[in-house]
């Protein structure tokens, strides 16, 4: 019977080891996640301050915009390596 693991270990020959939240699955550190999570926690600030500040709708659509790269750029560069990252099989 395997051993039972949960969301956050790894079972590698029977060894369960603890994985960090910026870390990838063989525990190494993983600087895209970091990234991914500032520019995400960028995004939510600048869309409370440009909420806050802009009041009157004057500059709303410049920080909406701005907000919408820092959202991008949060969460495209890890799909965009998850899919470059996968094997190619060789037909034969």
């Amino acid at each position: 019977m395997p051993d039972k693991v949960d969301d956050n270990t790894t079972a590698a020959g029977g060894a369960t080891t603890k994985v960090g939240f910026f870390e990838d699955d063989a525990g190494n550190p993983s600087s895209m996640r970091l990234m991914s999570f500032v520019a995400l926690l960028a995004a939510i600030i600048l869309g409370f301050l440009t909420l806050y500040y802009s009041k009157d709708g004057s500059n709303l659509a410049d920080g909406v915009l701005i907000t919408f790269g820092f959202l991008i750029s949060a969460f495209a560069p890890k799909t965009v390596q998850k899919f470059a990252e996968q094997k190619i099989p060789v037909k034969k």
